[in-house]
């Protein structure tokens, strides 16, 4: 039998009681009958099951525990906790179809024009990587155009009854076009969010560049009937190896993602994938994302993919998630030294970590739009920018 928890070190840091353990059998899928059996006998033992909803819901996998709970351990869960996480099912799917159902108009909208548009994360991710749309929770839209398309694209989401942020001017545009990766619009009275990418990050944090390669490895997924281009996904995996480290692994869903990615592809590129994280210098960020969803989330690897790492600062990065994640049902936000620190050790050499001392500093829209400078004093919002992280806690952004 295969072991359901292969990393003791991660396993033991993780599952210090019988709910969190729970939880992590619950999040993955295909885990298994020994996995099954597993958590239907940690059911039986759990002592507080508001707590694990209350986990559950901080990490944003609610509807992995539901449908878990539903698989393996239904009849030990109380009768509260069943109706609240299938009335939390309800809406989350009934979102999640209605935001793919949006992401397909925006996908033909911007066929018509001429703009090419690639999926990502969101609606694309859960059906990439779980092959259903109601299992993964997400509340806004993301999509990638080429860089030279990007005024294109917001002219699109502008003429359609989208806005850009308040105060956000065409000289600022031209700066984030040159220094960030993304721009934020807001439809429908503010309920509803299209992140405009053009990269996965800004290159002083991460220099994956998406090229015309990724264009070119592009594959669909099928909404509402509809074909949609989504990243390929080893391009979608070294994104989300980015994304995850950026913000800490505060989340299990991140986890999980990468795990269900891996599992939910029957041949997978690992040369090519290896190959990208080396050039692009984020071979720590990979293996560490595969390290957590190898051992918390139950990615299958081919054997010598972590092996291949030997880099004792993955396992110290990843011991200190698994820690993280678990130390309790309440989210409380990384202060900015600590991810700062987190971030510096997430780079090996020493131009990398100068890069990311230099991304830090680097203005946001955020940081535009909340001071307005002429445009020959624009050099004044690198001044400003530290001033506003001493005053905000979080990440920053």
């Amino acid at each position: 039998m295969s072991e359901p928890f292969p990393d003791p070190e991660l396993h033991r840091l993780a599952a210090a009681r019988p709910e969190n353990e729970l939880l992590l059998l619950c999040a993955r899928r295909g885990a298994g009958a020994e996995a099954a059996g597993r958590a239907a006998e940690l059911a039986r033992s759990v002592g507080d099951w508001d707590y694990l909803y209350r986990l559950a819901h901080r990490h944003a996998v609610l509807p992995l525990l539901q449908r878990g709970l539903e698989e393996s351990a239904q009849a030990s869960a109380p009768q509260w906790l069943r109706e609240r996480l299938r009335g939390k099912f309800r809406e989350n799917s009934t979102r999640n179809v209605l935001l793919a159902g949006e992401l397909v108009r925006l996908a033909r909208l911007f066929e018509e024009a001429g703009v090419g548009l690639l999926a990502y994360k969101g609606p694309a991710l859960a059906v990439q990587a779980y092959g259903d749309l109601s299992l993964r929770r997400f509340i806004d839209l993301d999509v990638i155009v080429r860089r030279r398309d990007v005024a294109r694209a917001g002219g699109l989401l502008l003429a359609h009854g989208f806005a850009k942020p308040a105060g956000l001017t065409a000289a600022h545009e031209k700066f984030l076009l040159r220094r960030q990766h993304n721009l934020a619009f807001t439809g429908g009275g503010g309920r509803l969010t299209v992140e405009l990418h053009w990269e996965v990050s800004p290159a002083p944090f991460a220099s994956v560049p998406l090229g015309e390669g990724a264009w070119e490895r592009a594959t669909t997924v099928t909404l509402h009937g509809a074909p949609v281009k989504c990243l390929a996904p080893e391009d979608l995996l070294l994104a989300l190896a980015v994304h995850g480290t950026k913000h800490l692994w505060e989340r299990l869903a991140w986890v999980c993602d990468v795990a269900a990615l891996v599992n939910s592809q029957a041949t997978f590129d690992w040369d090519f994938v290896l190959r990208r994280a080396r050039e692009s210098r984020v071979e720590r960020m990979l293996y560490l994302a595969l390290r957590l969803a190898r051992g918390l989330a139950g990615a299958k690897l081919p054997a010598g993919v972590l092996a291949s790492s030997g880099d004792p600062a993955v396992s110290r990065l990843a011991s200190e998630v698994a820690s993280s994640l678990f130390g309790g049902a309440e989210y409380e936000p990384a202060g900015f030294v600590r991810n700062v620190r987190f971030n510096l050790r997430a780079r090996g050499r020493p131009g990398e970590k100068a890069a990311y001392l230099r991304h830090i500093f680097t203005p946001t829209d955020g940081d535009l739009t909340a001071v307005s400078l002429p445009a020959g004093a624009s050099f004044l919002y690198y001044f400003l920018r530290p001033l506003r992280l001493a005053l905000k806690r979080g990440d920053g952004h």
